[in-house]
């Protein structure tokens, strides 16, 4: 009898370890199941990983890792070794890349109206004046948005301000005559218009160029100072606060968007004001520091008279009306979409 109850016990206390185990081993199998799946996305830049820009999208990568508890992982690719300067929308749109920093004014085909804008905002202060300008714009005409209807926009970027860099003094706009400048864009013709001569030059041609005085003066931001050591060729610059548009610069292909998780889609587009902020950080820290050195380097940095700067930016509106013509002709809003900007800058509606 001991000995039938003995077995009994056993096969009991088998039976329970048995149990025990396959319990433990359900557990850990949906522990297991329940682990979410790391999401890897490519991103493309078209610059360095040192490079102002880059700063701001790093920082942006790392803050995405973080508010998904890791998630979201990036595979990053700098200095155009995945997405090209001239295609990076097209490569984009098609899938090189998740997401890129992207180039729309190199674009040899489309994107007219981001490529005719981005010179209307003259004269606009600030970084968050012209991204009021821009989200209203944007908001306001279909046109705009239809350009980059096959791409989720993930942060707009506020173009350079530009001040004229000479090898001579500039104090009034009489002194620009028979000056060779350095310009792109309508500004080529702002500069022709107010007597000088206007060129388009690489960057790269700019330190030669003023050392030999091939050319006198250059359309440039304060940042050249320093990343293109401009104090050591030219000592003067006068200040002309020639603004540019806010635009789309960094976007994520749309499959790439749709496919997220709707939580962590919800992250993405939190952080799309991070981005920007930290954006215009590094932009604008460039430029601090490129005027503190051609102060410390014994620069002279000269204010026009108000009457000056008025005939400044009187002499781009019939430019602007030009180029805005030229996209009417296309059969897009170009002269609405310069009133209308115009409008917002005298109004200075970013105030209200």
């Amino acid at each position: 009898m001991k000995k039938v109850l003995f077995i009994l016990l056993a096969l009991v206390l088998v039976m329970s370890l048995s149990l025990i185990g396959c319990t433990e081993e359900g557990q850990q199998e949906e522990e297991e199941e329940e682990e979410p799946e790391v999401i890897t996305l490519t991103y493309g830049s078209l610059y360095s990983s040192e490079h102002t820009f880059s700063k701001a999208d790093t920082e942006w990568m790392d803050k995405i890792v973080a508010d998904t508890d890791g998630r979201v992982e990036f595979d990053v690719y700098w200095g155009a070794t995945l997405i090209s300067r001239e295609e990076s929308c097209t490569e984009l749109a098609a899938g090189v890349a998740d997401l890129a920093y992207i180039g729309p004014g190199y674009s040899a085909a489309g994107y007219d109206i981001d490529k005719g804008i981005l010179a209307f905002s003259y004269g606009v202060p600030g970084y968050d004046a012209r991204r009021f300008i821009f989200q209203t714009i944007w908001d306001e005409f279909p046109e705009y948005r239809a350009e980059f209807a096959d791409m989720k926009i993930m942060c707009t970027s506020v173009s350079s301000t530009y001040q004229l860099l000479t090898n001579t003094p500039v104090r009034t706009l009489d002194d620009l005559g028979g000056l060779t400048v350095k310009a792109t864009g309508s500004f080529i013709d702002m500069i022709n218009e107010l007597g000088g001569q206007g060129i388009s030059l690489p960057m790269g041609d700019v330190y030669t160029a003023l050392q030999k005085n091939d050319i006198q003066g250059a359309l440039v931001p304060y940042s050249t100072i320093l990343s293109f050591n401009f104090h050591e060729v030219a000592k003067y610059m006068t200040i002309l606060d020639l603004t540019s548009a806010c635009r789309p610069a960094r976007a994520m292909n749309l499959d790439a968007y749709n496919s997220l998780p709707a939580d962590i889609k919800q992250i993405f587009n939190d952080n799309i004001p991070y981005w920007e902020e930290r954006d215009d950080y590094y932009r604008d820290d460039e430029d601090v520091v490129g005027l503190a050195l051609g102060q410390q380097e014994g620069m002279e940095f000269i204010e026009l008279s108000a009457e000056d700067l008025d005939t400044v930016y009187d002499s781009l509106d019939p430019i602007m009306r030009e180029v805005a013509a030229g996209l009417d002709d296309k059969g897009l809003p170009g002269t609405e979409i310069f009133e209308r900007i115009r409008e917002l800058v005298d109004e200075e509606a970013w105030e209200a």
